[in-house]
């Protein structure tokens, strides 16, 4: 099994506004109505993979956090993705390997993981928490 890992912010889409952890946090940082821009990059290759790998594994991991899913979905929607799972923060842990280790636990079949992101704090901890799993393939796509 191959899982696709995409990041939201500045990865799917381009913010509007300056990224700060309180307005993040907020259903209002997702208001369709903000001039939120799709990065045409990851578009085109979520669209390649979907059709190339229709087996694969689909997922977003977001340093959102869980209480604005339903606002993050709908704004996800709008630019034509769907997810099969969404690992997002819940409680005070905002570090990406964390809930990378936890996917890897949940699909011990994989053995490829594709990753678009775009900061090197979140590409850091993922390949770090990488190097316990050597029979998995990790590629990085950085978008910014």
């Amino acid at each position: 099994m191959n899982i696709y890992l995409f990041d939201f912010d500045n990865t799917i889409v381009n913010l509007p506004y300056e990224e700060t952890i309180d307005f993040l946090d907020q259903a209002e940082s997702l208001d369709p109505n903000l001039n939120f821009t799709a990065i045409v990059k990851t578009r085109k290759d979520y669209i390649k993979y979907s059709n190339y790998d229709p087996d694969g594994l689909f997922l977003l991991l977001s340093n959102r956090i869980v209480e604005v899913k339903e606002s993050l979905i709908t704004l996800l929607n709008k630019f034509g993705y769907n997810f099969e799972d969404y690992y997002l923060i819940s409680g005070d842990d905002r570090n990406k390997g964390n809930r990378v280790k936890k996917i890897l636990e949940k699909y011990p079949g994989c053995k490829s993981i594709k990753y678009w992101e775009d900061k090197d704090k979140h590409i850091n901890s993922v390949t770090e928490v990488m190097k316990d799993y050597p029979e998995v393939k990790l590629e990085i796509i950085k978008t910014a």
